[in-house]
């Protein structure tokens, strides 16, 4: 081989390498529908940045006759950015039944409407758990407003300062800058109210005590929709139990060039929360699961009662760039056998291994090493391992049992009565 084609070689092999270095654990091809394809241009810093970390953007008008999710059975996108708030009706094969099979795939969304949301985003909010407001209302504050060169004495902007007062304060979703480093976030845009019951829909970005939702262009009495105070939601988290994420902001202009270039954290807020519904953060990944004696290294066919076992497992989380350990104090293992008979927390060390020692209870059957792990922002951990418990065998048990004192008493004693009665027997008349 000449030293030319070994250049040419070495070059492939390179190139090959960086293009696979910007996939990302939940893949980076993202199908973006817009009302129009002009919204480029207003909306090109927050674009520009998903392409910058190495997202690949396919643009489409929302009611595009050409569109569709799938080919031969297969997706072609990994994620679906929803920026069409007046759509009445998507375009080719894509509707609000397949945007929602899409999710169940494990695939996610980030929607953005507005006071004009359509009814065919409302029906995808509402199977996420979200609810809009009526039409045409508002998210209001007029102790908190913005009153500058973007829209002079316009109280439908609204000015939220991120602090716990106003956000879950979910580091995963929201970024790791503190709060003293960051500016107000706009809004403008429509209140949503979610089903927290559910477990899986969170509030990432809330109103004062002061904000309402209302319809500016009516009286209080006739234009406020019941959202007052803190249960003014503005943005909200959805991850289900496929681990697919959506993002639904009742803003549109949050993510805009507009709102960017003002005074305000928009830019970084956005930035932070694509991450997460694009899987760039809270990914974890767990493997090399071992059991064990102590005192062994390896596991038995089975195990036997009342035996001291070691379990531990190693658990990483990706941080937009790298495998790194992951670290809490809340992950739980269970031994069980149709219900848990141990529910024990692991205990990590720095490289991510998870271990905890535990004894087997007095109970034989055929058990399951069980780490479900499910906390909000991070990807669901589901690890099952099933391994037999026997008693002890015949020749296992202890020789003597002190708690069966009374017992050998009892039979000593008698064997000792059949003698004397014996002799006594043998030897008198």
């Amino acid at each position: 081989m000449s030293q030319n084609q070994v250049s040419l070689l070495l070059g492939l092999l390179c190139a090959f390498f960086l293009g696979c270095s910007c996939d990302t654990p939940g893949g980076n091809k993202v199908l973006v529908l817009l009302d129009n394809l002009a919204m480029q241009q207003s909306y090109s810093i927050f674009f520009n940045e998903l392409k910058a970390r190495g997202h690949k953007l396919t643009f489409h008008a929302a009611d595009d006759p050409s569109l569709t999710l799938t080919e031969y059975g297969e997706y072609l996108y990994d994620h679906l950015i929803i920026f069409a708030p007046t759509v009445e009706e998507f375009g080719g094969l894509v509707d609000v039944p397949s945007i929602l099979d899409f999710i169940d795939e494990g695939h996610n969304v980030l929607l953005a409407a507005d006071s004009t949301v359509s009814d065919p985003l409302r029906e995808i909010a509402t199977e996420c758990g979200v609810e809009f407001d009526e039409e045409g209302s508002y998210v209001l504050d007029h102790f908190h407003s913005m009153s500058s060169n973007i829209d002079i004495a316009d109280h439908t902007t609204v000015s939220i300062a991120t602090d716990p007062q106003t956000t879950l304060l979910v580091p995963v979703i929201t970024g790791n800058k503190k709060i003293t480093e960051r500016k107000p976030i706009l809004f403008k845009g429509i209140a949503q109210t979610i089903n927290a019951a559910s477990g899986l829909n969170v509030a990432i970005l809330r109103g004062y005590d002061t904000t309402y939702s209302a319809n500016p262009d009516q009286s209080i009495k006739e234009g406020l929709h019941g959202r007052i105070g803190k249960d003014t939601i503005l943005v909200s988290a959805l991850q289900a139990r496929n681990n697919a994420r959506v993002v639904i902001s009742g803003s549109i202009l949050l993510f805009s060039d507009r709102f960017f270039t003002s005074s305000s954290d928009n830019q970084y807020f956005t930035n932070e929360l694509s991450k997460w519904v694009l899987k760039e953060r809270g990914i974890l990944n767990a493997g090399n699961v071992t059991h064990h004696r102590v005192g062994e290294s390896e596991p038995p066919l089975m195990y036997r009662i009342n035996d001291d076992i070691i379990y531990s497992v190693n658990i990483q989380e990706y941080d937009g760039q790298n495998w790194i350990p992951f670290q809490s104090e809340n992950v739980q293992l269970e031994f069980t056998m149709l219900d848990p008979y141990v529910r024990i927390f692991l205990k990590p060390d720095q490289s991510g291994r998870f271990s905890v020692n535990f004894t087997i209870p007095d109970v034989y059957g055929v058990f399951s090493f069980k780490v479900d792990y499910h906390q909000i922002g991070y990807s669901s951990l589901s690890l099952k391992t099933t391994q037999s418990v026997r008693p002890f065998r015949h020749d296992e048990y202890e020789r003597f049992i002190k708690t069966a004192t009374p017992y050998y008493t009892s039979s000593i004693s008698m064997v000792v009565g059949v003698f004397v009665l014996f002799v006594f027997l043998l030897f008198t008349k």
